[in-house]
């Protein structure tokens, strides 16, 4: 992954380990751990400016990486040899000694966690919905009767991914907090699992998760595909060296697994005199 200045940051899925590094300006300090989010003294400022520079609070200005580097020699390299780090400066106009700093190889400006995050979501194996419907498709139902909808137990659960860039480790947690259910005339949703129908159950049997048709269009009876997308409330905490401590990515909606028919039909009524 590449930062915002240009430079190549190293990302990996790692259980969070101990907190380390330092700001690219500080001065010393007590480095490790940064407060939860970022502090220009007791006023708490953004973290990132609309160029994308990263806030600096040992230079009181949001650094970024100058591109290009300047050439071997230059006195903005502070008698440093290139390959030994980089320069940094708070100013988009011009670069000079009063206005810039070297920054060694290591102390790259922290990562910003919303990006971890996303990069956390999408290594995430989301669960697909494995649709259930009673009656099944080996049999039928009738318009106003409730047809019972289930996952498998076992997709009903939280995930959790955690991505760590140097001494930033970030995890995101995924909990499922709806099924939305896709009928074949419209969407309606559960907000757990279901319960799974099982033979022999009598009509005293409740369930949590069920559709009933209104009506039918073909007078022989009509047959819906039914299928089920389990959306999860997303969230993730920072660990470490972090801009800000935790975030919310919102809901983000699965695809949707295998899926399953029904046939529903219409009672007839008979009038005899």
């Amino acid at each position: 992954m590449q930062d915002a200045g240009g430079g190549w940051i190293c990302i990996v899925v790692t259980t969070p380990g101990e907190p380390g590094g330092e700001d690219p300006g500080d001065d010393g300090g007590d480095g490790g751990t940064q407060p939860a989010g970022c502090f220009d003294g007791d006023k708490e400022v953004p973290c990132n400016d609309e160029y994308g520079g990263t806030w600096d609070a040992g230079h009181g200005c949001y650094a970024f990486q100058v591109q290009p580097q300047p050439p071997a020699g230059s006195s903005l390299w502070e008698g440093h040899d290139p390959s030994e780090g980089s320069v940094w400066s708070c100013d988009y106009t011009v670069t000079i000694p009063e206005n810039s700093w070297f920054v060694p190889n290591g102390e790259d400006p922290l990562v910003d966690p919303a990006v971890l995050a996303q990069e956390a979501l999408g290594r995430m194996k989301l669960e697909e919905a494995n649709a259930q419907i009673a009656p099944g498709p080996d049999f039928h139902t009738y318009v106003h009767i409730d047809n019972w909808l289930w996952l498998p137990e076992a997709q009903w659960h939280d995930l959790t991914e955690t991505v760590t860039a140097g001494p930033t480790s970030v995890t995101v947690t995924a909990e499922p907090i709806r099924v939305d259910w896709d009928m074949g005339t419209e969407v309606t949703s559960c907000y757990d699992a279901g319960r799974v129908w099982q033979k022999g159950m009598t009509d005293a049997a409740k369930t949590s998760c069920s559709y009933a048709y209104e009506s039918i269009e073909n007078p022989t009876g009509d047959t819906h595909n039914v299928s089920a997308q389990l959306v999860y409330g997303v969230t993730w905490d920072c660990d470490g060296a972090c801009l800000s401590p935790s975030g919310d990515l919102g809901e983000i909606e699965a695809p949707a697994g295998d899926g399953t028919t029904i046939e529903v039909r219409q009672r007839q009524t008979v009038v005899t005199q």
